[in-house]
């Protein structure tokens, strides 16, 4: 078996900067969730370069903690002090937002006073034990991680009141400064804590040696085989040129991801009892690719579907706008990752919602909506049906959201295969190129097509391999079928000059995501030029919504026209639509 390695690519300054060590999905792979009290020491002989590598140590420390551990920092001399006093004797969420606050207080640090160890790690003990107790923070693992130039006074008797016999506290040690005085102390804390003990004299050193605490900690797991599986929450990531035809956002090479990993551990004999770390495997998967697999034309006009993590921060939702135009280029807004469900759906103030989902229950409840669309300038008042359940072995919990009403009927129809083919072929013709209709991702030899050629070429016989949804399949057939008059009726409008000037587009959308446009202006004298073109998401069928037309006729009374004016960057015109319904004893569905 042949293994290669590839060299990073170093930035514009020769730096090779970037570390898979301090990566999220690392990090999380290699150990479990951990409570984190950071104690530095800023008496008197700290002052100088060593405040400036003890700041350093705590910001890369912070670095190595992600939203499943909980933290503090506490500075101490002759008395203790809390960095940030709000969050005196407690543990706090190590989330962006919290690490980034910690940062910005420890930069603050100034150093005053001679050190007393004593007090300060007692507090650290208490707040450990008590958050074990109350069966708060991360319910795992529990360090201290203390940063000093040296321990002088008599701490045994700490450890004796509060760690020993079973240590169920480690404590780490990185002692600053060129000085080695008190090596042999600081040592001896880490030692016999079941911690690590390192020397820091440079702030080149500080990354390597912040990083042993990972493998110490990882070790119960590797000596027990236990290889967990990890799912990360989500984030921005650019996809690589030659992969982005694998998805059809051709524009947007920022994909929102999430990473799978688990820890790998070597399985040498002569080290098993070491517990050694070698490193973590792991694969990236847009999310975009998860949500399609939910059926979107189940979901109705209205309908969507979302994804959230432990925390109730959302993977998925389609009012999750993640990046935002600088210029011309799209970056990810600061917090992008960390939009809890709350500020989405703002209706669920009682957290009926949200909380049965961070639990990771299974459950439904109703709510009165009101949802806005075309950016926001027009309300929609609905009543949604919420499902919820959680997905095995990830962290994740679904959602989907059903309208009370047509929301939550769905119309079937049934024509042969040989009729409908005849009309899927005719060119005014599309289907929703972000819905599943047919897996192409599977085998690589069906990525070739789009979602349109795959359909025909499963219908016709030539690619029997192919997965597809029979029962969208056979909705598509049909609408095909019912529509294929239409075209030939817009067709005779034209030939016979029965066309009302200034008429541009006629076009109709079905509830298979299939869509007939005829274009009775040339591109040249056409005013609405963006309109129904691939790059005017808000007017098709996509991953996340109906076309903004179509929700907006389906709420409208059926047979009647709606009309509605557009300004799209002072270029204006009107779209006239009206929802084509199917009704049976006292329920009317919604057919496009």
């Amino acid at each position: 078996m042949e293994v290669s390695g590839i060299k990073w690519t170093p930035d514009t300054n020769g730096v090779v900067a970037f570390d898979c060590r301090n990566r999220n999905w690392y990090i999380q792979a290699a150990t479990s969730p951990k409570d984190i009290i950071i104690m530095v020491d800023i008496s008197g002989s700290m002052k100088g370069l060593k405040m400036t590598i003890a700041k350093h140590t705590i910001n890369t420390i912070l670095d190595t903690l992600g939203e499943n551990d909980f933290v503090n920092v506490i500075a101490y001399t002759d008395y203790v002090r809390y960095v940030e006093p709000c969050f005196r004797g407690t543990l706090v969420q190590a989330d962006l937002d919290n690490r980034e606050h910690f940062k910005l207080l420890v930069e603050e640090l100034h150093v005053k006073g001679e050190a007393k160890i004593k007090n300060a790690m007692k507090e650290s003990f208490k707040i450990l034990n008590e958050a074990r107790m109350n069966g708060q923070g991360s319910m795992c693992n529990q360090a201290i991680m203390l940063i000093t130039d040296g321990a002088m006074e008599d701490f045994e008797s700490v450890f004796e009141e509060f760690n020993w016999p079973e240590r169920r506290v480690r404590v780490f040690t990185y002692l600053i400064g060129r000085e080695m005085t008190f090596a042999q102390n600081t040592q001896w804390i880490a030692c016999n804590n079941k911690g690590y003990y390192t020397h820091i004299s440079t702030l080149a050193d500080v990354q390597e040696n912040v990083m042993e605490y990972l493998h110490v900690l990882s070790r119960p797991m590797v000596i027990n085989h236990d290889h967990d599986i990890i799912w990360t929450e989500a984030y921005m990531d650019t996809v690589l040129p030659n992969t982005k035809e694998l998805f059809n956002t051709k524009a947007q090479s920022l994909l929102l991801m999430t990473s799978v990993a688990m820890p790998v551990f070597s399985k040498k004999k002569e080290t098993l009892s070491h517990g050694i770390l070698l490193g973590v495997v792991g694969t990236d998967i847009p999310l975009m690719e998860v949500m399609k697999l939910v059926p979107r034309y189940m979901l109705g006009a209205h309908g969507y579907a979302f994804l959230l993590n432990n925390n109730g921060y959302i993977l998925a939702h389609p009012d999750l706008r993640p990046l935002y135009k600088d210029g011309k280029k799209l970056k990810p807004k600061p917090n992008y990752n960390s939009v809890d469900l709350s500020e989405v759906e703002w209706e669920d103030t009682d957290e009926m919602l949200r909380t049965p989902m961070v639990k990771g229950e299974t459950g439904s409840i109703i709510l009165n909506i009101r949802a806005s669309v075309d950016k926001g300038k027009r309300p929609m008042y609905l009543i949604n049906n919420y499902f919820y359940t959680n997905i095995a072995e990830t962290p994740f919990s679904f959602g989907m959201v059903l309208t009370k009403g047509h929301g939550s009927l769905m119309f079937t129809g049934n024509v042969s295969v040989e009729e409908g083919l005849h009309d899927l072929t005719s060119p005014d013709l599309s289907i929703a190129s972000e819905w599943t209709y047919c897996e192409t991702d599977i085998d690589p030899d069906h990525r070739k097509y789009t979602q349109h050629q795959a359909v025909i070429r499963y219908l016709q016989g030539k690619e029997p391999d192919l997965e597809c949804d029979e029962l969208l399949l056979q909705q598509t057939l049909f609408d095909a079928v019912v529509t294929a008059p239409l075209e030939a009726y817009w067709n005779a409008l034209m030939l016979n000059d029965r066309l009302e000037s200034g008429v541009e587009t006629a076009f109709l959308g079905t509830r298979s995501g299939l869509m007939r446009i005829m274009r009775y202006a040339g591109t040249e004298i056409r005013v609405a030029k963006k309109f129904l073109t691939p790059s005017d998401k808000d007017n098709l069928f996509t991953i996340d919504h109906f076309p903004l037309w179509y929700r907006l006729a389906v709420e409208n009374t059926p047979g009647r026209f709606y009309y509605y004016a557009v300004n799209d960057k002072g270029v204006k015109y009107v779209i006239a639509t009206t929802a084509v319904t199917v009704s049976s004893g006292e329920r009317t569905a919604m057919a496009g």
